[in-house]
């Protein structure tokens, strides 16, 4: 009872005890010496005689209000956060708690929202919430062979007169400016204060960026900027002359990219079958294997060190801005270090 950090109520009911049974004060004075009733004093003198230790003083475990949503009820809602709008025959796009709660109405089970997200949450169900997942087939026979082909070339250690260039394009590059003359549009960051940022802004128009790089260096090789619908066969093919004219040293320069349209026309066939393309050697992605073509990693860096939260006043502007940021990314750039090997994680697993 004289204890600090004893808990009041436990301290209370011992004062009680004490008083009664061993100063032998009445039922009466006892109650008003401790602020409660006499039914009270009674109450916890008789929990003290029934178990005489500290416990006895402590409340005992009470089995609360009736269960009113029973386990059958429970999994119906669960059942309906796991069906599709379709099999219940509406029209929304996710089952949300609204429609959860109507469709259990339907079929007996009266919930509400509260109580629909309580049952979710204790089931980690979250059928608000998505992912994507690529389904692809199995039986593809060339899948396998053309990832082994590109990780053992970015692997492999090649003669000096060898080299590895990957080449993609970055389409659809939207540019955008300031609606009205601001000075500045973007006021920096201030201690305790992010950056600002004007909310509006205008549609410049579009470009396309096509680069080839080294992924030993990280260097961008040959570049080109298109409007568009101003890049096609054409184009891809002079950026091709363009590295070999700028890689003229190598006897072999492999090359990495995609199955776009410009890679697989019949110009471009004939143009690597040619005489002049004869160093060439074409290594292809496989259909959803992007990350094999680490040109988009340069995409990735670019973007995010040179092109995010920009905005330009003109679209002359913004192609005089390009030439310069690459020239920058040149003198910064780093070698891409390809780690994955298909073969060791087939053998580990």
């Amino acid at each position: 009872m004289r204890r600090g950090k004893s808990e009041h109520r436990i301290a209370c009911r011992a004062r009680i005890v004490l008083e009664r049974l061993f100063e032998g004060r009445d039922v009466s004075d006892v109650a008003r010496r401790s602020r409660v009733s006499r039914e009270t004093v009674r109450l916890w003198v008789q929990r003290y005689f029934a178990n005489p230790t500290v416990d006895g003083l402590r409340d005992r475990s009470r089995s609360g209000r009736p269960k009113r949503i029973t386990t059958r009820d429970e999994g119906i809602v669960i059942s309906l956060a796991c069906q599709r709008p379709d099999d219940c025959d509406r029209l929304e796009a996710v089952m949300t708690q609204e429609t959860i709660v109507e469709e259990a109405a339907k079929v007996g089970t009266v919930v509400s929202r509260s109580s629909v997200q309580r049952i979710l949450a204790a089931t980690e169900t979250k059928p608000h919430r998505e992912r994507y997942y690529l389904f692809t087939r199995k039986d593809d026979p060339d899948y396998a062979a053309r990832r082994d082909a590109i990780c053992e070339l970015y692997m492999r250690s090649l003669p000096r007169d060898e080299i590895v260039v990957c080449f993609d394009e970055k389409t659809g590059m939207q540019v955008l400016g300031d609606p009205k003359k601001i000075n500045p549009s973007r006021l920096p960051t201030r201690p305790a204060q992010v950056a600002l940022q004007e909310h509006n802004y205008k549609r410049l128009g579009s470009r396309s960026l096509s680069v080839v790089v080294r992924p030993d260096t990280g260097e961008v090789v040959t570049w080109g900027l298109y409007p568009p619908r101003g890049y096609a066969t054409a184009q891809a093919v002079g950026l091709l002359r363009a590295t070999l004219g700028a890689l003229t040293r190598y006897r072999v320069v492999h090359v990495v990219w995609d199955n776009a349209s410009t890679h697989v026309s019949n110009e471009m066939r004939a143009f690597l079958t040619s005489r002049a393309a004869r160093c060439l050697r074409v290594y292809y992605t496989p259909k959803h294997a992007s990350w094999l073509n680490l040109a988009e990693n340069f995409f990735s860096r670019f973007a995010r060190r040179y092109l995010r939260r920009r905005r330009f006043v003109s679209l002359p502007a913004f192609e005089a801005f390009i030439p310069a940021a690459i020239d920058d990314y040149n003198k910064r750039c780093t070698g891409m270090s390809w780690t994955y090997n298909p073969s060791r994680t087939r053998t580990s697993a």
